[in-house]
């Protein structure tokens, strides 16, 4: 196991990565519609099973994780029924998609047999490349679920809306604060968290708008 805690996180440029998520969804998702169905990703089209097992996020501290086989991707039970979850869940499946697509040739050559030995190995990782390693993943899950385009068209809306409230000094005086304030709104079309569309906001350079 010890040879694998000094594995190097392959690079990968931003630029083919986002064209790995547009080739992706052009394959699995050609509907192109909001919120993108993980579910049906996962299940029908990759043919990954989904399996639930209790207290998982208890005992490992994760939502999610994809089987060192390839086979499925596990989910906390609890995460996974309660509807408050859907967001979070949706995220957790695009994100192990994201290391399914990206990694794969990592978990083929893993020798593990069990979650805990895959936690040890990701908790012993050099925090560089563990950085790129969930960086690549979580990047891959936000264009995934928040295509650059269709954010533009979201923010657009919204900035109309400030715009008729007389809101616009406050953006110009906090961009910020007011982003926060609205991120409720914008991240509904797409079924995620408004942390997550924050972020996606942030890393597309979108905020302020104009």
């Amino acid at each position: 196991m010890e040879d694998f805690i000094n594995f190097e996180c392959k690079w990968i440029p931003k630029e083919d990565l986002w064209q790995a998520v547009r080739s992706f969804r052009k394959r699995y998702w050609p509907e192109d519609t909001l919120p993108v169905d993980m579910e049906k990703i996962v299940e029908q089209r990759l043919r990954l099973n989904i399996e639930p097992i209790h207290s998982l996020l208890d005992e490992i501290d994760v939502d999610a994780f994809l089987k060192l086989d390839l086979s499925a991707i596990v989910v906390d039970y609890d995460c996974f029924m309660k509807e408050r979850f859907q967001n979070r869940v949706r995220f957790s499946f695009a994100h192990e998609v994201g290391h399914f697509i990206l990694h794969k040739d990592i978990y083929e050559k893993i020798p593990f047999t069990n979650p805990e030995e895959w936690k040890y190995f990701v908790l012993n990782m050099q925090d560089k490349e563990y950085r790129s390693f969930e960086w690549q993943a979580n990047e891959f899950a936000g264009r995934l679920l928040v295509p650059r385009e269709m954010l533009i068209v979201e923010i657009k809306k919204i900035y109309k809306m400030i715009e008729e409230s007389d809101l616009l000094p406050y953006l110009s005086n906090d961009p910020w604060a007011v982003l926060s304030r609205v991120s409720p709104v914008l991240c509904k079309p797409f079924g995620v968290s408004e942390n997550v569309i924050e972020r996606r906001v942030e890393r597309e350079d979108l905020w302020p708008p104009t």
